[in-house]
């Protein structure tokens, strides 16, 4: 089996405490192939009715994860949207302050979901918005890597084309909603200001029905894809490979494996449930015979073996290198300065990241 960097691994998505989510992760990853890690924090998001799921302690649990599986582990930080009412001009600051303060705890990067639908909407920012201009310069000019959700699938603006599970989980979008062409404009509006900027966009960006924007995403320097499903992106783009493959041979050393995995609880279907992701991309990437993923038939692509060894490992670990060194003073000092104003629930993984932090 060809080892894996995994670079778009979440954490915490059931009720795990952060010591659950290392014990399931060391049994998954040998199973997978996966050998070094990129863990990547969500701490809030938006449900499509305008509820937010906030946890105050996601990056602790992406930094504690980080050195528990150092030195083949990776973490990038999310933003946390302030709690309170501020001006543009002091969110700015705070963004600003944010991603200097992850710099320095011993983050590689940044992980952003704020170019989701339902964030731009409920948050009301969009993603060239001036507030986040002070953060994306301080990206761009420390070469501090992003990667960046922009919007979903084409076929998630209409209840027609909708699959029953994005149906199912609120992710089909009225007019009140941003379009998927308006948040893909504004991350090019990004890129025009911050030229520079190490950005990657998860799931191919969901260009698979929007060539000519995969090629004038890739014609910036330092930008990057990861093929993170779904499933649906890399099936459409099966179908019209003789298009695709030109893109994936020309760009083959900006194409990064990921797999969107996170650690699954163990019961009755949890060795399918760990093979699922990653033995779909295997099979896409690795042979040229037909194969089902969810209900969906498939044609793998059959990609080189050299092309292959560049996305599942060389490609990651260019653009990562060594780890950044954690800030053990920083991470604790973090800690003392939100554990008494949260909830007893977190309780348990605070006093876990302190054992392995002091």
């Amino acid at each position: 089996m060809e080892k894996v960097f995994e670079s778009h691994c979440h954490y915490h998505l059931f009720d795990s405490t952060v010591k659950m989510d290392e014990s399931l992760l060391k049994k998954e990853f040998p199973i997978t192939g996966t050998k070094k890690v990129c863990f990547l924090s969500i701490p809030q998001q938006f449900s499509y009715d305008g509820k937010k799921k906030f946890d105050p302690i996601h990056n602790l649990r992406g930094i504690y994860l980080k050195k528990a599986f150092a030195p083949n582990a990776y973490a990038l930080a999310g933003l946390v949207l302030p709690e309170t009412q501020l001006s543009q001009e002091e969110i700015t600051e705070e963004y600003l302050n944010q991603v200097k303060k992850y710099y320095e705890m011993g983050f590689d990067g940044m992980k952003m979901l704020e170019g989701y639908p339902t964030f731009i909407k409920y948050a009301g920012i969009s993603l060239d918005s001036p507030i986040y201009d002070k953060f994306y310069k301080f990206c761009e000019t420390n070469n501090f890597p992003i990667i960046m959700h922009i919007a979903n699938p084409d076929e998630n603006w209409d209840i027609k084309t909708a699959s029953k599970e994005a149906i199912a989980q609120g992710r089909v979008y009225d007019n009140t909603f941003p379009t998927k062409e308006e948040i893909t404009n504004q991350m090019f509006n990004v890129l025009k200001k911050f030229p520079n900027l190490t950005l990657t966009l998860a799931h191919m960006g969901f260009f698979s029905n929007h060539y000519s924007n995969a090629i004038k995403f890739m014609s910036y320097p330092n930008t990057r894809l990861d093929v993170t499903p779904g499933g649906e992106q890399l099936i459409n783009m099966s179908r019209h490979w003789d298009l695709w493959s030109t893109f994936f041979e020309t760009y083959q050393d900006r194409i990064l494996y990921g797999s969107d995995y996170y650690p699954f609880e163990e019961g009755k279907y949890w060795l399918v449930a760990v093979n699922r992701r990653p033995s779909f991309l295997r099979e896409f990437f690795e042979t040229d015979s037909e194969h089902l993923y969810l209900n969906e038939t498939f044609k793998g692509v059959k990609i080189k073996k050299s092309i292959l060894h560049k996305i599942y490992w060389k490609n990651p670990l260019n653009l990562y290198k060594k780890p950044h060194k954690i800030n053990n003073n920083l991470v604790l000092k973090e800690i003392e300065k939100i554990k008494d104003n949260i909830e007893e629930k977190y309780l348990v993984d605070i006093n876990e990241i302190l054992k392995l932090f002091n």
